[in-house]
């Protein structure tokens, strides 16, 4: 679909590793051979890879990584994962349906630590469910291999001790993919790989801009989507801003969650004056239906000024709903502005006028 529209659009597209030589020149190494380009203006939307952690023994052959756990020909009886953040409880919940014994080992004191901590703890309660383990405030100290499987050392609390497992998940994070970019030549900034961008996504430099995951900060595909845009009208002559509040963050557990805004904690650490709105979903006719009613809407507004901060969803279609605190939060609606919109029922959205 994409190289349809690229296409369509009359876009061409060289194959190759790019890296620059000043702010106007690019070398392209590709089957080809070499060759050189000059432009104006470049939007740099390179992407992450998986980091690197220095665990000896994360190099042996039972690892792999998030790309590596969707590749997989047969479904493995044990997983170690390393990692309790998004990309880890969401392999998590797939391969624990699917029957994998699985272990999920975090350094810190629960799983997915930027979302609201009542949603992950239904999420975790489904996990158990489903037969896995979960060890938070627990280091990976080694990865030994052992044939057909591997022994993943661990110490919690002072104690050490083993896990077995087919294969081992490494899931801590990624990092932007500026490495051979040559981004110096060109006089970019960056702060440990990641570009430094304003809020029209330009660098220090320019008419060059950055976009996605190459900018660190959250690393999801809607943003980068929303950032390339932003990129391509200021390089035009417009004049757009880059928006973070509006920026939904999605975890595709069972059930779903979602997130928008400020949550709790986050309203708490900054001194916010906050109210909060809550509704169940084991009162929403449709989400009974989907689930059994498990989850709930959650809203925080701003005490004195009843704006909306903030809405978090654990639910059927958590994900597809969060939209409506998104144009909210950015149309800096508040809490009646919601209330006066007609919800249609049966749905799970009506959920969110209720909270």
């Amino acid at each position: 679909g994409i190289h349809s529209l690229l296409k369509a659009n009359g876009v061409r597209v060289i194959d190759g590793e790019g890296s620059f030589e000043d702010k106007k020149t690019l070398c392209i190494k590709g089957a080809g051979g070499e060759q050189k380009i000059t432009s104006d203006k470049y939007i740099i939307a390179v992407g992450s890879v998986p980091s690197a952690v220095p665990i000896p023994g994360i190099d042996s052959p039972q690892c792999i990584d998030s790309t590596g756990a969707l590749s997989l020909e047969q479904l493995p009886e044990s997983m170690v994962i390393i990692g309790g953040g998004v990309i880890g409880v969401e392999m998590a919940t797939a391969y624990s349906a699917f029957g994998t014994k699985v272990t999920i080992v975090e350094m810190l004191p629960r799983l997915i630590m930027n979302m609201d901590e009542e949603m992950v703890g239904i999420a975790e309660k489904h996990l158990i469910e489903n037969g896995a383990e979960i060890l938070t405030s627990t280091k990976v100290v080694s990865i030994d291999p052992m044939g057909s499987f591997a022994s993943v050392n661990i110490e919690k609390d002072g104690s050490a001790s083993t896990l077995k497992a087919e294969k081992v998940l490494v899931c801590i994070g990624r990092k932007p993919a500026t490495e051979g970019l040559n981004i110096e030549a060109a006089g970019i900034e960056a702060a440990r790989g990641a570009i430094r961008v304003n809020d029209h996504m330009e660098t220090n430099v320019r008419n060059i801009y950055a976009v996605g995951d190459c900018v660190g900060g959250t690393m999801l595909a809607h943003i980068a989507s929303v950032q390339g845009e932003i990129a391509a009208e200021n390089a035009m002559g417009e004049d757009s801003r880059y928006d973070e509040r509006t920026n939904p963050a999605c975890v595709y557990t069972q059930p779903e969650m979602a997130s928008v805004g400020y949550n709790e904690e986050k309203a708490k650490s900054e001194g916010i004056k906050y109210d909060i709105g809550v509704f169940h979903l084991a009162g929403n006719g449709k989400s009974i239906i989907m689930n059994g009613g498990e989850g709930f809407v959650k809203i925080i507004s701003h005490s004195r000024s009843k704006k909306i901060l903030g809405m978090q969803i654990i639910g059927p279609r958590a994900t597809d709903l969060i939209a409506e605190g998104a144009l909210a939060i950015g149309m800096n609606a508040g809490i009646e502005d919601v209330i006066k919109t007609i919800h249609a029922h049966p749905t799970v959205g009506e959920s969110v006028r209720e909270a």
